[in-house]
């Protein structure tokens, strides 16, 4: 119970949860540490400045993650935990709670697949919390995990593949049809999935139906699409999913955990491969000829790296060479549309015809091309990085040549995650280009030899 003095307002403090969190009652000095602990440097207003960059009014310095009224704090309700904390360590206390959150009946949903050990493991540190991350690298059943812990629920997604793959294995390990919210379809179903641009024009109707809300690929959450659609649903459960919950690239992995809740749990990498979950690849790094003065210019760097003749040529012959001896689908990825097509064309004047999956193609061009590899059809695939990422499930990839530097680790283990799925007689190969003769690409080089390193030791 809240606590009330004899006029019926209430005294201490008190935190509301619902689709926010609200605090009340807490001194000047509390409210003031949390609005520091709410506020972030803007990384693209450091950034531009770093770079020398104009600023003007484009990027604010400081992001601001609450809102004040006239009897307290509003806040990010992943950010509930570490409210309690500090308010025991002010106030001596913890806060009296209200809980708004939207709780629906159960519904008996029979699961109809059999865990893992590691899944069991993860399943069991969910259930005790309310709302949280949960940490699952490519290949360790996300998905599954998810199905086993749902109530009445809503799984947002940000794609049409997503969504699709989720309707089957709904299908697969409940045996039950979900209500389909996108590609022009609008069903609901005590579990349905919808795509993020759609339930965000369909909000009003989606929030009142679900007490569960979990977030597929959760790492998405601070672009603010998601946030805005995330931050309004006041479902009693929620579930961000992610195989590499942290953003490098701009810098607010903090809002992650802030809109989400603290991390539940993360499956530990060897645990996976040992399950036979995934598999264990063999990584080949393999030195090249490029010269180059780097000056800073990452961009021009990489256009002289995707248009130099002798490191295309020497990576046809060894796409060539493996295809040759290599059962099931050679993937190859770059960065630059121009660069795959550069190497398809290569592969081709060598006998070798290689399917090209790029964004320059319309939907139905890429769908037929997937549909392709999935009847086992396409020999070598040459796409870039963005299109075998998040939702791209192909079985039957078994080697994978990265042709272009990646520098974000969480990109890196989502595309290798792509060759992992175990077969009979199946051994996934990284084989990896390294630059060793231009010093920024030798050092990218060297942090993802840790990365593979870390991975297959478990570390």
């Amino acid at each position: 119970m809240v606590e009330r003095d004899k006029a019926g307002k209430t005294t201490g403090p008190v935190l509301t949860v619902a689709a926010q969190c609200h605090l009340s009652g807490i001194p000047t000095s509390f409210l003031t540490a949390l609005q520091n602990r709410l506020t972030i440097d803007n990384p693209k207003y450091h950034a531009a400045k770093k770079y020398g960059r104009w600023v003007g009014k484009n990027f604010a310095q400081k992001l601001y993650f609450y809102t004040l009224d006239e009897t307290g704090i509003y806040f990010p309700r992943g950010f509930a935990a570490q409210a309690v904390a500090l308010c025991k360590t002010y106030m001596g206390r913890g806060p009296k709670i209200e809980d708004k959150r939207r709780r629906l009946p159960d519904v008996g949903f029979s699961f109809q697949g059999k865990l893992r050990a590691y899944q069991k493991e993860a399943v069991a540190d969910v259930l005790r919390k309310h709302f949280g991350v949960l940490v699952a690298g490519t290949g360790s059943g996300k998905t599954i995990m998810a199905l086993e812990v749902i109530a009445q629920t809503l799984v947002l997604v940000h794609s049409r593949e997503l969504m699709y793959q989720w309707e089957e294995r709904v299908r697969q390990f409940l045996g039950i049809q979900a209500g389909l919210v996108g590609d022009s379809k609008f069903t609901i179903e005590p579990l349905s999935i919808a795509i993020v641009n759609t339930a965000r024009k369909k909000l009003d109707e989606l929030i009142p139906c679900f007490g569960h809300l979990v977030v597929d690929e959760c790492h998405r959450v601070p672009a603010t699409l998601f946030t805005e659609v995330v931050k309004r649903f006041d479902s009693y459960f929620m579930l961000g999913l992610s195989a590499t919950a942290y953003r490098r690239e701009d810098g607010l992995t903090r809002l992650i955990y802030l809109f989400m809740g603290e991390r539940s749990h993360q499956v530990n990498p060897q645990k996976l491969a040992e399950s036979g979950a995934v598999l264990k690849p063999e990584f080949i790094q393999k030195p090249t000829v490029f010269k180059y003065v780097f000056r800073g210019n990452y961009q021009t760097l990489m256009n002289s790296l995707t248009k130099n003749d002798a490191r295309n040529l020497q990576i046809a012959d060894d796409i060539n060479a493996e295809a040759r001896k290599t059962e099931g689908t050679i993937l190859v990825v770059s960065d630059r549309v121009a660069h795959c097509e550069k190497l398809a064309k290569l592969l081709a004047e060598k006998g070798l015809q290689a399917s090209v999956l790029t964004g320059r193609q319309p939907a139905q061009s890429r769908s037929a091309i997937v549909e392709s590899l999935h009847r086992g059809e396409v020999k070598v695939l040459v796409s870039t990085l963005q299109l075998v990422g998040e939702g791209f499930d192909v079985a039957g990839l078994t080697t994978l040549f990265l042709t272009t530097p990646i520098k974000f680790t969480g990109r890196l283990r989502q595309v290798i995650g792509r060759i992992l799925r175990p077969a009979a007689g199946k051994q996934a190969k990284v084989i990896d280009y390294v630059d060793e003769q231009v010093g920024v690409l030798r050092n990218s080089a060297r942090i993802r030899r840790r990365a593979y390193e870390q991975d297959n030791n478990g570390a």
